[in-house]
């Protein structure tokens, strides 16, 4: 009777352990998960929206596109001209608001040296799209001062907010540059022009009375 009572026993225990050796596994796979996936860092990151020049990109409040890049050492700015030790960028942005006027007011270049180059930021350059309306396309410059050897392989990033961009919406627009592109740019290339932003219906209608004047 005594031996069949202590092998009785002796099962709760081994469950118990058993039990106990799950738990800490799980807890030890819960702590892995969490080290290698922070929470923290996927709640707090923006929505990165990919595209390139030429494709347009649909983000929460607009839709955006990159025209074709144009650079060159001096930029031609309301009649002022800048000149660069680098490379003048400037890349022409199409965007149409989304539900509501939208103003984009943060856009950037982020170089092939892995640096941002904020246009309007502490460096020169700018980025004044204005108010866009719904369904009416407006088109803005995004002028950035950068260094040559940071141009080829660079993107446009576009975002709604200046300063915090979590938990939104952020193009990040391939523009396809090239070294070539450098070293035409850097070799006597004409001054680019930052034009001032305006709905496309506008631009067109100036650009047609430029014509025919």
């Amino acid at each position: 009777m005594s031996t069949t009572s202590g092998s009785g026993g002796a099962r709760p225990w081994t469950q118990r352990i058993g039990v106990v050796a799950l738990v800490l596994a799980a807890l030890a796979t819960g702590r892995a998960i969490t080290h290698s996936f922070p929470v923290e860092g996927r709640i707090e990151a923006p929505f990165v929206r990919d595209s390139a020049v030429g494709e347009p990109v649909r983000l929460r409040y607009a839709d955006v596109e990159a025209g074709e890049p144009a650079g060159a050492r001096e930029l031609d700015a309301g009649g002022t001209t800048l000149t660069s030790p680098g490379v003048w960028l400037v890349v022409p942005v199409r965007m149409t608001a989304r539900g509501e006027p939208r103003t984009l007011a943060y856009a950037a270049v982020r170089g092939s040296d892995g640096t941002l180059y904020v246009a309007g930021g502490f460096g020169r350059g700018g980025f004044a799209p204005g108010t866009a309306q719904p369904g009416v396309p407006r088109e803005a410059d995004v002028a950035v001062e950068l260094p040559a050897d940071a141009v080829a392989g660079a993107h446009l990033l576009l975002a709604l907010d200046p300063d915090d961009h979590r938990r939104d919406d952020l193009a990040d627009i391939d523009l396809g540059l090239t070294q070539a592109d450098v070293e035409r740019w850097t070799d006597g290339a004409p001054p680019v022009t930052f034009r001032d932003a305006a709905d496309a219906g506008a631009t067109a209608s100036a650009d047609a009375s430029g014509d025919g004047s």
